[in-house]
């Protein structure tokens, strides 16, 4: 069950910048100038997942809807229409307009422990990040780049590296699962 988890809700982090404390490295700081901190994001992606142990790529497309700290709306229209909507408190899965599953975070540590990380990753709270990640970033210009390797074995049993890049709003993840396969996603369109 923690597999598929971690890789749904990696797989849709935006990261819209907030203020970071002053102990956090300067690049960070950097990155956290160069980004907006709208209180809602919307836009478009195309993500590609890798299967290793077949050698194929899947490819999906569709639109994202992010109000900060309160849900996240990632519908896939392309190969097959499906919902996920994130709260702090869910994550639920439809299609069709019938709920298909619903995982709880005060019930279960799994899905508490990756919905604060990701929503650590969404509202760029580095300090929660660093707690989670080992975090390495530059930045070139206005662009920024930044490499999270998780500290857990909950975490590395699943993802080994995530990888973020962007300028004012993230251009692209690139999620490295431990047994190979990895999921890119690039977003286009964004609005606040």
């Amino acid at each position: 069950m923690m597999r598929p988890l971690l890789a749904m809700v990696m797989m849709m982090t935006l990261l819209p910048g907030i203020a970071l404390a002053d102990v956090l490295p300067d690049e960070l700081a950097q990155i956290t100038t160069l980004m907006a901190s709208p209180p809602s994001l919307h836009g478009t992606f195309q993500q590609s997942k890798h299967l290793a142990a077949l050698d194929t790529d899947i490819d999906s497309s569709g639109r994202f809807a992010y109000q900060r700290d309160t849900e996240i709306d990632w519908q896939t229209l392309e190969p097959v229409e499906s919902l996920l909507k994130l709260t702090p408190e869910r994550i639920t899965s439809e299609q069709g307009g019938k709920i298909l599953s619903e995982l709880e975070t005060r019930n279960n540590p799994v899905v508490a422990l990756f919905s604060d990380i990701f929503f650590g990753v969404m509202t760029a709270r580095w300090s929660t990040l660093s707690e989670h990640f080992e975090v390495q970033t530059s930045v070139t210009g206005k662009t920024w780049q930044a490499t999270l390797t998780p500290k857990a074995a909950e975490v590395q049993r699943v993802v080994s590296q995530v990888e973020l890049q962007g300028g004012q709003y993230i251009t692209e993840i690139v999620l490295h699962e431990a047994e190979g396969d990895w999921t890119r996603i690039r977003f286009d369109n964004l609005q606040p």
